[in-house]
């Protein structure tokens, strides 16, 4: 048997070696590019200049500019606790999908058992939450509806698409409101938040500052703090003065993005007369072209 193994060992050996062995031919203008990145990556770390005010916007607000001048949270217990319920519907939701559509129905079913157990949990504890009356009355109705439905569905172990969509029709309303008064009370902590922050820049700064949003694929168009900032700075900033970092959560990784950024806008301007012109591909335009002549789409 050891012997079987060693020659199957050495047979593979003996055909990938030969494979490592070949040195691959390097490309052409290897040292060219590579020192031509260098330089341009030894700009790339200057161009976030010391009195460049920058919000970092993640889960605080963090004002930059060098250094930090300070951090603060914008996300108050209420903002939670309605997003908390607001979750209710979409697991409920998603339990009720995977039940019809998977072959295996005993997990879903034990999904919506702990989502139904944590209704009971959450109705208990609706009293202690910073609920306004006409709030707390909703949360109620949201835990209810989605408890009877829940049980219906344990009742018959089996779901079709006319009840889920009745559920979420009926829940829609209630979700929006929710969302409605998460983002009341989410803009008015962050705008506390910004101008506690503003107060340590000198006259004129907050004109010039940055703002950073980091967050997931996901918030999608309209995200609360993209449009704070843009209406805040005004007219034009959305894209210039304000952007949205997409699937980065990291400080640092945020901040190299931004230094890309600004280093390119000025090679831009320098190479093209327009400043983002390096933010799209550049070779967008010639493959616009060719991309149109090759699929019939430039004419005769």
């Amino acid at each position: 048997m050891y012997r079987i193994i060693l020659r199957a060992v050495l047979v593979f050996f003996a055909l990938i070696l030969p494979t490592y062995a070949q040195s691959p031919t390097p490309s052409l203008f290897n040292d060219l590019n590579a020192a031509a990145r260098e330089s341009y990556g030894a700009a790339r770390a200057l161009a976030l200049k010391s009195d460049q005010p920058v919000f970092l916007v993640t889960h605080t607000v963090t004002l930059i500019r060098g250094e930090d001048l300070g951090s603060l949270p914008y996300s108050p217990p209420l903002y939670h606790e309605l997003k908390s319920i607001s979750h209710l519907p979409l697991g409920v939701h998603s339990a009720s999908i995977g039940l019809l559509e998977s072959p295996t129905k005993q997990p879903w079913i034990e999904r919506l058992r702990t989502l139904v157990k944590n209704v009971d949990i959450a109705e208990a504890d609706l009293a202690k939450a910073s609920f306004t009356e006409a709030q707390r009355v909703r949360q109620q109705k949201i835990l209810s509806l989605s408890r009877a439905y829940i049980d219906n569905v344990l009742s018959r172990e089996n779901v079709d698409m006319a009840s889920i969509t009745r559920y979420s029709r009926a829940l829609a309303p209630l979700l929006l409101a929710n969302a409605a008064d998460a983002a009341n009370v989410q803009i008015e902590a962050l705008d506390q938040a910004v101008r506690e922050l503003s107060k340590k820049l000198k006259p004129g700064e907050f004109e010039k500052a940055l703002a950073v949003i980091t967050g997931p694929k996901t918030p999608r168009e309209g995200n609360l703090q993209f449009q704070y900032f843009v209406y805040a700075f005004g007219p034009g900033s959305a894209g210039s003065r304000v952007l949205y970092m997409e699937s980065i959560f990291d400080r640092e990784a945020a901040l190299g993005v931004l230094r890309t950024v600004l280093n390119d806008r000025v090679a831009s301007q320098a190479f093209f007369g327009d400043t983002y012109r390096l933010e799209r591909d550049l070779m967008a335009d010639g493959a616009t072209v060719e991309l149109m002549r090759r699929f019939g789409h430039l004419g005769q």
